[in-house]
């Protein structure tokens, strides 16, 4: 089995989307994580999703997502007992993750310095919408207001219908790769330097560096991307979206070898002049008359079979799908990237997301169920030393439940 995190333990602070979903990427890498949650509701992504059934468990699907191979230990931070565990555990552990707005860490005793004082070899992973300095660093965000701000929206969309917004709360996601990416990295430097690690991700770099063409770009030549629909941002006329007699398709022939084999391609549904075309300069300068060739012939056709067609002579096409017709596909089921794993507690299977790699020809998805709300509280505080008497005491102060 792929474990190269097993022996690791993790401290996760963090609630809502990226946090969990950087945690997540380790505990299926095999480290060992406890997700600290309120004595109130918990992560409220576990009354997030469609499904009322779920909701109503504090297992909602929002929640199911990203939370298996987790252990869930609910405390009161707010009193000193409850930071007393935190500390304990944190001493013990080789990471700890917290994405609250900068400063909430240190005013509940969980803040860097304290950490690093407490275990001089910890990785420590601040996730906040902007980081951790500049005018920005108070501010609270989600995905959509991330979006607004980075730019995407912009070149995103058409011009008539305004900015546009990523249908999929991408930056999240990103943000929660790019902190696993980092902790990872992080792990080894403590290895090899035995002193503590301090990541500071911001969802806001994080949307920049997924656009680091555009920007890159801008800050260079001065060059300012606009809204291109469903146009391919190489520009190029033989390559964008057209309608089909069934759905509509993009294609790909961004350069003359491409081109060649898109024009081989047409011709065999009807008679294209190659020659006329042959020139890229004259397609660029003459592509509305190009794409009305393209189209005539391609709304003759299914999207399905110009698919099949285009690909067959080497030129990147894809229908345009939707999800269900994406995850019904054989592609899909070979890929294995969503596995069913049963919980327990639900009495059903669901299918879960597994690591965005195969290893050895292999998936690697979750065994183990997300937790129910506070399920290793107890055991765990055992682990740490904590008596049957301890833990009534606890309880009786609103420490735990």
């Amino acid at each position: 089995m792929f474990k190269p995190l097993e022996g690791i333990t993790v401290i996760d602070l963090t609630s809502v989307l990226a946090g969990p979903y950087s945690s997540y990427q380790l505990a299926l890498l095999g480290a060992n994580v406890i997700k600290i949650e309120n004595l109130e509701s918990g992560d409220w992504t576990r009354v997030g999703g469609k499904n009322k059934n779920l909701i109503e468990k504090s297992m909602g699907t929002s929640f199911l997502i990203q939370n298996s191979e987790k252990k869930s230990l609910q405390i009161n931070l707010k009193t000193e007992e409850g930071k007393k565990i935190a500390h304990k555990l944190i001493k013990n552990s080789d990471v700890f993750i917290e994405n609250m707005t900068p400063g909430k860490a240190e005013k509940i005793g969980l803040g860097w310095n304290e950490i690093s004082k407490i275990n001089n070899s910890i990785v420590y992973c601040s996730i906040s919408a902007f980081g951790q300095d500049g005018p920005f660093k108070n501010r609270g965000a989600y995905d959509h207001v991330v979006q607004a701000m980075c730019g995407i929206m912009t070149t995103t969309g058409t011009i008539e219908h305004g900015p546009t917004k990523v249908g999929a709360a991408y930056v999240d996601y990103a943000t929660g790769l790019n902190a696993a990416f980092g902790i990872t990295a992080a792990l080894h430097q403590v290895k090899q330097k035995k002193e503590a690690v301090r990541l500071d991700v911001a969802m806001l770099d994080t949307s920049l560096l997924l656009m680091a063409n555009m920007v890159t770009e801008y800050l260079n030549s001065g060059w300012i991307p606009k809204q291109m629909g469903n146009e391919a941002q190489s520009g190029s006329p033989a390559s964008g979206m057209f309608k089909t007699k069934s759905a509509p398709i993009l294609i790909a022939a961004n350069n003359n070898q491409q081109f060649s084999s898109l024009s081989n391609a047409l011709d065999t549904i009807e008679k294209f002049d190659k020659n006329k075309w042959k020139s890229e300069k004259y397609r660029r300068d003459n592509q509305t008359e190009l794409r009305e060739e393209f189209q005539k012939r391609f709304i003759t056709k299914t999207a399905e079979e110009l698919e099949l067609l285009l690909n067959k002579f080497s030129v990147p096409a894809g229908k345009v799908r939707t999800i269900p017709e994406t995850v019904s596909e054989e592609q899909f089921s070979i890929r294995k990237l969503w596995e069913k794993i049963k919980i327990p507690s639900l009495k059903k299977h669901f299918k879960l997301p597994s690591l965005g790699f195969k290893v050895n020809g292999n998936t690697v998805p979750p065994k183990n169920p997300p937790p129910e709300l506070g399920s290793d509280t107890e055991n765990i505080l055992r682990d740490i030393g904590y008596t049957e008497e301890d833990m009534k005491n606890l309880k009786e102060k609103n420490v735990i439940k």
